[in-house]
């Protein structure tokens, strides 16, 4: 049961720590301006495809949101 409670909290931190389609880490509180900078890019590339404004919005802010930054999401 120990090894299983391990495995289980080694696969939850994986997929805590980077996004799966673009290896963009989730943010920390000690975050650098750098890593901020990935998430807004990755959030742009992910999202710029979309046609709709509010979808488009919508999908930032839910990148955001799964990356932890917590900031307007601009579709710039």
């Amino acid at each position: 049961m120990k090894k299983f409670a391990l495995l289980f909290g080694l696969l939850l931190s994986l997929n805590a720590f980077a996004d799966k389609q673009d290896g963009v880490k989730v943010l920390t509180e000690e975050a650098t301006e750098a890593q901020m900078q990935a998430v807004r890019d990755g959030a742009k590339g992910r999202c710029e495809d979309v046609d709709d404004d509010n979808k488009r919005e919508a999908c930032v802010a839910d990148y955001y949101a799964q990356h932890n930054l917590e900031e307007e999401p601009s579709c710039d």
